[in-house]
């Protein structure tokens, strides 16, 4: 039944992905309940432009020879059959828009300085409204830009419905949509996991950055799908974000190496972070004091960021090849993809005018991301599996193998590590008789009446103290100003009345011999002396179980 019904469920899930690919189609006349309209119209011809004594129509996009002081304006007429309710769309390049209607103003944006800093309000989508009466009329479009590489160009223009035009941005990129955000949703879960699993605790900070690097490249990338004004009303978010991860992503990218690859030399390195953090600080500020916005100081920020890639590029083969740096010959590996494709995509940016981006980076950083992300995972394990392993044969050295407990060498370099013997109590402990446990029952009874006295001495000083087997029958706690020795004294009794349930339990005769002493500075040279004088006591307390117990001899 169980096999019949498997089959049963994937053959109705195959039935029911075709007839939702294939029945559409079989059946046309199906009605259209299909909520967004794709009809956009692309009306970049027939754009008019008056110079000195001429005036030619164009078809955008364009590059206008306008002064550098003067908007470039230009014109056309709006078609009689436009549909109500239609929209114009152009794309402003760091422009201020004006948008006027047979001479009257119905769209302003980025032409008011105070609401804004820089000098340009940043690269958006300008939306145009019209209404029924505006057709046949002539609409003027008024571009103006402080930046010469955008001074006087004009971008395509669209119409259609709002629902329309939205749709036309976003299937623009197809599936380069959800890219930018799978990145920052990507570099959120590593920054994540840094804290979440502890990898902090490592003092290494490489998978941090990583993830402060995947984020703000995702961010950079967000910005320039030119869909944030559909995903945010933030202004500032909207058309300074790329900028902004301009100036953030070679920082974090700096720090990711630093932590990621050991190097001989380190100087430069921090010397270069020094430079990217200074530049980003006096870009910042320039834009802040409206003296120069990000968009008119993105070119040095380029050329620093070619910089710093080739300087790593230049000291990872240094470290690979002259140095024999592993890491360093993987992260070369790895960074050049990030070079190759970080060149082809500035020279496609210059080749189109500062104006166009596309996708090379995109992929280059993707690929370095992930694989960075892989080679952090392995790094991560194979630190954990050294550090399991020195944690293991650390335990080994310090671990008594018959009782589970601490062994001599603990108890010595504890002891060692005690600088303020002040009120610290050393309790010493024996098990009574085990040569004679031995050689009547056996010594695996002996084994078993080692281990009775390591529990009962660890389950009644745990909470105060630390037990240690020091000998084949001896045992030690270190009582570190946990409790005074009246408290002690207190938990020997317990102990006493444990080893009494305990000789009940077991077919020789059980019981062990205890003594303790309070450091004292006016009688004790270090701890050492404390524990012989409590030694001296431990001995004590043997002999008198000697007097009750004449019959056996006593190991």
């Amino acid at each position: 039944m169980k096999k019949f019904n498997e089959i049963a469920f994937f053959a109705l899930l195959t039935f029911i992905f075709l007839s939702i690919v294939i029945i559409p189609h079989v059946m046309d006349d199906m009605p259209n309940l299909y909520l967004i309209d794709r009809n956009v119209i692309d009306f970049s011809d027939g754009w008019t432009w008056e110079g000195d004594g001429f005036k030619k129509e164009y078809s955008l996009p364009y590059h206008f020879d306008v002064e550098d002081s003067e908007p470039l304006v230009i014109r056309n007429t709006i078609p009689e059959d436009l549909p109500d309710g239609s929209v114009f769309a152009t794309r402003s390049v760091a422009h201020s828009v004006v948008v006027k209607i047979d001479g009257e103003t119905i769209y302003e944006m980025g032409n008011d300085r105070s609401q804004y800093l820089g000098r340009d309000l940043g690269t958006f989508w300008a939306f145009i409204k019209t209404e029924p009466e505006h057709k046949g009329k002539e609409i003027e479009i008024s571009l103006f830009s402080y930046r010469t590489v955008s001074h006087g160009f004009a971008s395509k223009v669209f119409v259609g419905s709002e629902s329309a035009l939205y749709a036309h941005l976003f299937t623009q990129n197809g599936l380069w949509n959800i890219f930018a955000p799978v990145l920052i949703l990507l570099g959120l879960l590593i920054i994540f996991a840094y804290f979440v699993f502890g990898i902090f605790r490592e003092k290494n900070r490489a998978l941090l950055y990583l993830g402060f690097f995947a984020f703000f490249m995702g961010n950079w990338f967000l910005g320039e799908s030119q869909m944030l004004q559909l995903l945010t009303k933030n202004t500032y978010y909207t058309v300074r974000i790329t900028h902004l991860m301009t100036l953030l992503a070679p920082i974090s990218a700096c720090f990711f190496i630093r932590e990621n690859v050991p190097m001989k030399k380190r100087f430069f390195t921090d010397f270069l972070v020094t430079v990217a953090i200074v530049n980003a600080v006096v870009t910042l500020g320039l834009e802040y004091f409206n003296i120069l916005g990000l968009t008119d100081t993105v070119d040095m920020t380029m050329v620093l960021i070619v910089f710093i890639l080739l300087y790593y590029l230049g000291i990872l083969l240094i470290e690979s090849f002259l140095y024999k740096n592993q890491k360093a010959l993987r992260e070369l590996k790895f960074l050049s993809i990030v070079f190759v494709s970080g060149i082809v995509e500035i020279t496609v940016y210059y080749i189109n005018g500062q104006l166009v981006t596309s996708h090379f980076l995109h992929i280059g950083v993707l690929v370095y991301i992930v694989l960075m992300i892989v080679s952090q995972f392995q790094d991560y394990m194979d630190r954990k599996r050294i550090r399991e392993e020195r944690e293991y044969y650390a335990k080994m050295a310090y671990t008594d193998i018959l009782t589970g407990g601490y062994n001599r060498a603990k108890y010595l370099e504890d002891m060692e590590k005690i600088t303020e013997p002040g009120g610290v109590v050393i309790v010493q402990v024996d098990t009574d008789r085990l040569k004679y446990i031995n050689d009547c029952f056996g010594h695996s009874a002996g084994d078993l009446a080692i281990i009775d006295t390591y529990q009962v001495v660890e389950n009644n000083f745990a909470h105060v103290g630390e037990t240690y087997r020091i000998g084949g029958d001896e045992f030690a706690v270190i009582v570190e100003n946990t409790a005074t020795a009246e408290e002690v004294d207190a938990i020997i009794e317990k102990v006493k009345k444990d080893v009494e349930i305990k000789d009940k339990e077991r077919e020789y005769t059980f019981s062990i011999s205890l003594g303790f002493a309070e450091y004292e500075a006016s009688l004790d040279a270090d701890l050492y002396s404390t524990a012989v004088r409590a030694d001296h006591k431990m001995y004590e307390d043997k002999r008198r179980h000697r007097q009750f117990r004449t019959d056996s001899p006593v190991g």
